[in-house]
């Protein structure tokens, strides 16, 4: 049995599901995973090495506050995920998420809404995958005959966050209005949608925000909740195990890079414009999103108006242009499609843990919606080499 050490250098929520594709991939090789955790700061690769002996390595970083290099490891088979395609030259073979396009589903999603202004916030360190969706985001722009203006935080600034967000209510003031947004992460995200309810500006009315990496401790708690694009954070842990599998069965393979789309664009309510503004449509939708993968029912939720249900799904389908269980069932759907995604998941227990009755009933919604099956749907994200 092989040894892989899996160097960890963050905390984000998203390291679990790129831990379970990794997984995923070892378990086909039967590889032993060693975990090494680097959040806490620096570490020394070279005795590391010395200690496990590793047949190879993936180097799970962020690509900006790493000190991990590929010249630490020598001629020892390496892969790093979400970092620099520039390492490639440097003899390691790198997996990174497609930033262009999730750059270009952000646009889309703010461009149907047809603006008046449309803005984008960058990140503190000048990092590739920042810069990409900064371009990305200008270009999509540009072919519709709009501009966007940036917004650049500053290094000194990542440690500072209530200078950034005084400085980051400045310009929001300034900003022509109705407004779309695109912050490059959820972190960045977050900080500006905070900034903007702390001047009470109404979100998504006069501005609304995307953001991208889909993390749920963050997208589901801001006030409102925050849209976002959601990354194959499983799929490039899998294809991570392949990169390597390539170099460990043949030597001389040269490093390549491996680019992952996104899964999609999960609409929560900094984005959401209604036909017509409802505040009880908005608390409804945010109760929806919180409770709908336990258990909630479109009763429950109806029993909210204060109006009669039929009244009520007027009202809901009038605003949202879904009914209520619609809404419901998208959520869970949503949900159910990101557990289908781990594979230490049993695809029997997907139901309960996304809110379904039954796995008889989820069955039948995903066929309906994708024409395939749970498990199709399972082989083909674990088939990352066909599908990319």
């Amino acid at each position: 049995m092989q040894t892989i050490l899996v160097f960890r250098t963050t905390k984000l929520e998203c390291w679990s599901r790129k831990f379970a594709g990794i997984q995923a991939f070892a378990r086909t090789r039967d590889w032993r995973l060693q975990t090494i955790d680097c959040t806490n700061g620096t570490i020394q690769v070279a005795p590391l090495l010395d200690f496990w002996h590793p047949a190879g390595c993936i180097i799970e970083s962020d690509g900006a506050s790493t000190n991990i290099h590929p010249r630490d490891f020598g001629d020892l088979p390496t892969v790093f995920l979400d970092h620099s395609p520039e390492l490639v030259h440097q003899g390691a073979s790198v997996v990174r998420h497609d930033s262009a396009e999730i750059a270009r589903l952000a646009a889309r999603e703010l461009l149907e809404r047809d603006f008046a202004a449309y803005a984008v916030i960058g990140w503190h360190h000048p990092v590739y995958w920042a810069q990409d969706k900064i371009d990305a985001f200008q270009k999509a722009l540009a072919l519709h005959g709009r501009s966007a203006e940036v917004f650049q935080p500053s290094d000194s600034e990542k440690d500072d966050i209530t200078g950034l967000q005084r400085r980051l209510q400045k310009w929001l003031l300034k900003l022509p209005r109705p407004c779309g947004i695109f912050g490059v992460n959820d972190l960045i995200c977050e900080i500006a949608l905070s900034a903007a309810t702390a001047l009470d500006i109404s979100v998504p009315e006069d501005l609304a925000f995307v953001g991208a990496d889909d993390d749920p401790l963050i997208c589901e708690t801001t006030i409102p909740s925050l849209t976002s694009v959601q990354p194959d954070f499983f799929r490039t842990g899998f294809a991570a195990g392949e990169l390597l599998d390539e170099r460990l069965t043949d030597p001389t393979h040269p490093p390549r890079l491996y680019v992952v789309p996104p899964l999609q664009l999960v609409r929560r309510l900094s984005s959401r414009l209604f036909q017509r503004s409802d505040p009880v449509v908005k608390k409804a939708l945010a109760r929806i999103e919180r409770e709908a993968t336990a258990g909630l029912t479109a009763h429950q939720v109806l029993a909210d108006f204060p109006c009669s249900r039929r009244q009520a799904e007027i009202r809901f389908r009038a605003a949202t242009g879904r009914s209520v269980l619609e809404e419901i069932q998208n959520v869970r759907f949503i949900r159910a499609l990101e557990l289908v995604h781990d594979s230490s998941i049993a695809l029997g227990a997907i139901a309960d843990r996304s809110g379904w009755p039954s796995s008889l009933v989820l069955s039948r919604y995903v066929r309906q919606r994708t024409g395939k099956t749970l498990s199709q749907l399972r082989k083909e994200g674990a088939a990352v080499a066909t599908t990319l």
